[in-house]
């Protein structure tokens, strides 16, 4: 997949987003100002972490070739452009999911992530294993350093990137993780995550896990406060940018583990900050209560699957080319 090539992916996907809202949710003027309103309200938190990075863009172009410029700087606006639309699109698509499959499948993931560590929730573990511990400290990692590459890596591949089939592998990595993981596999295990559970099923199943988050602080952080927009936002049924709640599976885990993989590809020393980022990003996953272990664990397998498949077929299609040309 090529720069030109995602971006006209990310046009069709943002025009059958659009249908599908238009389609489900036939939004009134209200409801699309409200939504724009929300939107502006995320965008700013979002925006904070991403302007940063702003000089260290620039300070990398003064080095590069003339020709080199010219070529990055083309898959750079192809980038930027596609990554802007897609996430817009994802959006609108995720708010879609209890519409078109209502959450149904909290049950069975909680008692699947219990049976998986010896009879306990997976936040159980979180907590115990970080007691004493201030993780609201390390709720920035969650938020602001995982929508770098969440939202810039194929920005970050354009201009750092020459690798034709890396670009290429990984392009098509970053579109299963948000389409793949985060539409598909949503529909079909429609999921709000433990934060969530009691409030959708009327349960008290995650009682402690509430409390847990109170005590700690996580319940006033940024992380909280994002909790509480995303739950307003689905039962006023708000349409704003990054306003969808899906577990199952964990598109932040998906999103850590292509990052960890184009770090390993790109450099070996790379790999243990990429292990680290995708151990927190789990972790905190888990820890927040946004999601069941499950979740992560799927989409890691997932994402880890897909790559070694493509590196795969990298590594034959010279093989097949040479029988070919042999015939």
């Amino acid at each position: 997949m090529s720069f030109r090539k995602f971006f006209v992916f990310v046009v069709a996907y943002c025009v059958v987003a659009s249908a599908l809202i238009m389609w489900l949710r036939s939004p009134s003027m209200e409801t699309l100002a409200l939504a724009a309103a929300k939107t502006e309200q995320y965008g700013s938190i979002m925006l904070a972490s991403s302007i940063r990075l702003a000089p260290l863009g620039l300070m990398f172009l003064i080095f590069l070739r003339r020709g080199d410029l010219s070529y990055r700087l083309t898959n750079a606006a192809f980038a930027i452009a596609g990554a802007i639309l897609f996430q817009t699109a994802f959006s609108m698509t995720k708010t879609l999911i209890p519409s078109i499959v209502p959450f149904y499948a909290d049950p069975i993931l909680a008692s699947v992530d219990e049976w998986l560590h010896g009879g306990e929730s997976a936040w159980q573990l979180a907590h115990r294993w970080a007691a004493g511990i201030d993780m609201t400290r390390f709720v920035p990692v969650y938020l602001h350093v995982w929508t770098i590459p969440a939202v810039a890596l194929p920005l970050t591949i354009a201009l750092t990137d020459t690798d034709e089939r890396r670009i290429g592998r990984f392009l098509s990595l970053y579109v299963l993780c948000w389409i793949g993981l985060g539409n598909l596999l949503a529909l079909a295990g429609s999921s709000v995550g433990p934060v969530f559970y009691d409030s959708a099923y009327g349960t008290d199943r995650f009682g402690h896990l509430a409390a847990a988050l109170e005590d700690t602080g996580m319940t006033s952080s940024l992380i909280g406060m994002t909790q509480y927009y995303l739950w307003d936002s689905y039962v006023t049924g708000n349409l704003a940018f990054g306003s969808g709640i899906s577990a199952f599976p964990s598109v932040h885990v998906g999103v850590a583990t292509v990052t960890a993989l184009y770090l390993f590809e790109r450099n070996k020393v790379l790999v243990l900050p990429g292990i680290l980022f995708l151990a927190a990003i789990m972790f905190l996953s888990v820890y927040s209560g946004y999601h069941y272990a499950i979740d992560g664990y799927v989409s890691i397998i997932m994402i880890v699957g897909a790559w070694a498949y493509l590196v795969r077929a990298r590594e034959n299609r010279p093989e097949q080319v040479r029988l070919v040309v042999s015939a």
